[in-house]
């Protein structure tokens, strides 16, 4: 059997250690693959600070920058008017860009006020390279030291968090959120509830969390997240009124299900969740929301059983990170963040993954750059690898309750 030392240690590497190496160079190189001809197509940058499709670099990233502007600059009501919205931020870039709308809780507008302050690609800096060592830094806290640098790598070059970076995305906050979150249910109830609350502003992407804080009985955590989504909204309406949160959920929500309803456009392209997958098939709308409700009812079920049947921060994350964007009908590949943490531990455990879980594994790692190559051929498959993906972390936190049903008595009891 071939074998090599492990710079680390001094250790011989064995064919499983090998294959665990060869498994995260392919998980490098094949996305890179996939993405770099795709972000060539549509993000490469040209003049005027627009890409090659005519978009403002950063893309959604302008909504953060914007809103605050216009909002605290005595235009509130535009962030809730298509038209004038999309105008205004033209006036604000001082050239026509193409169409974007306000879609954030009004509680984010002061959240993101600091931002707005600095020169837009010094704040699109800020916001995409600070945000991802936040992320990266709740991910790496539950590795090896010893891997967290080449895990490093790895996490960046990951497709979830490429298409966040060039996108101007929000996904890097809301993983650090939500497996923050989870990582500090147990150690820290309290500041877990705080981060569930702040993860309300993007409220489709928790739609999993009350349902497994009940089921786990985490009081502490479930009154410090409520509390903390009450205070952003009071603190809102206090700034604003109550009138502009009337027109955020009508023109908003209104928004998001017109482009469910319409489903045409580059955005397709983009898009994981079931009712997405339903469309591509030519079913109805009416038709792909019942299949998404069967999908998220059966979800929630087996994640609420899976989160019961283990203590273990990591698995629970697994659980929630792979359930969250099956539960939600408005999810896309950048909302793959979360994900991306769960599965990089994933690729540096110590036990050997064999073929299934490396299949899996592999796939979901992929996931984020499927739905632009699969779109072309109307093949709405990215829900069945995330599926895939959810069925492998239930049975590993099920598994855990196995283990503890045939451990010993006196073993508790002994640690």
């Amino acid at each position: 059997m071939s074998v090599a030392i492990d710079a680390h240690s001094g250790q011989r590497l064995g064919r499983a250690e090998w294959a665990g190496v060869a498994l995260r160079v392919l998980c490098v190189v094949a996305p890179l693959a996939l993405l770099l001809p795709w972000m060539a197509q549509f993000y490469w940058p040209e003049a005027n600070g627009l890409d090659v499709a005519g978009y403002q670099i950063g893309r959604d990233f302008i909504n953060v920058w914007s809103g605050p502007q216009l909002a605290f600059g005595g235009k509130l009501a535009v962030l809730f008017d298509l038209r004038n919205y999309h105008a205004a931020i033209g006036e604000l870039f001082g050239q026509p860009l193409r169409f974007h709308n306000w879609g954030y809780p009004l509680f984010t507008l002061p959240a993101f006020w600091p931002l707005a302050q600095l020169p837009y690609f010094a704040a699109l800096a800020v916001w995409t390279v600070g945000l991802f060592a936040i992320f990266a830094a709740v991910t790496l806290s539950q590795m090896d030291p010893r891997d967290r640098i080449p895990a490093l790598v790895v996490l960046f070059l990951a497709p979830a968090c490429l298409i966040n970076t060039i996108g101007g995305q929000n996904g890097f906050l809301s993983a650090a959120l939500l497996i923050g979150g989870v990582l500090c249910i147990d150690r820290r109830p309290i500041l877990a509830g705080i981060l569930f609350g702040c993860l309300t502003f993007k409220p489709h992407l928790g739609l999993i969390l009350p349902f497994a804080l009940l089921a786990l009985r985490v009081w502490r955590v479930i009154a410090a997240a409520v509390a903390t989504a009450v205070v952003l909204v009071a603190w809102s309406v206090l700034l604003f009124g109550i009138e502009p949160w009337r027109q955020y959920v009508e023109v908003a929500g209104a928004h998001q299900v017109r482009l469910l309803e319409c489903f045409c456009g580059f955005y397709t392209t983009m898009m994981v969740s079931g009712v997405a997958g339903a469309r591509t098939f030519g079913l109805s709308y009416a038709a792909a929301l019942n299949i998404q409700l069967v999908l998220s009812v059966a979800v929630i079920a087996a994640a609420t059983w899976a989160v019961m049947c283990t203590s273990d921060p990591r698995r629970r994350a697994f659980v929630l990170a792979s359930a969250a964007p099956l539960v939600a009908p408005y999810a896309f590949n950048y909302d793959l963040t979360a994900l991306a943490a769960v599965l990089l531990w994933q690729l540096y455990r110590p036990q050997p993954l064999g073929r299934v879980r490396t299949a899996v594994v592999f796939l979901g790692w992929t996931a984020p750059a499927l739905p632009m190559y699969l779109a072309v051929a109307e093949w709405g498959l990215t829900p069945f690898v995330l599926a895939a993906v959810f069925a492998l972390s239930v049975h590993d936190a099920v598994g855990d309750r196995a283990v503890a049903h045939h451990e010993p008595a006196a073993r508790p009891a002994a640690a």
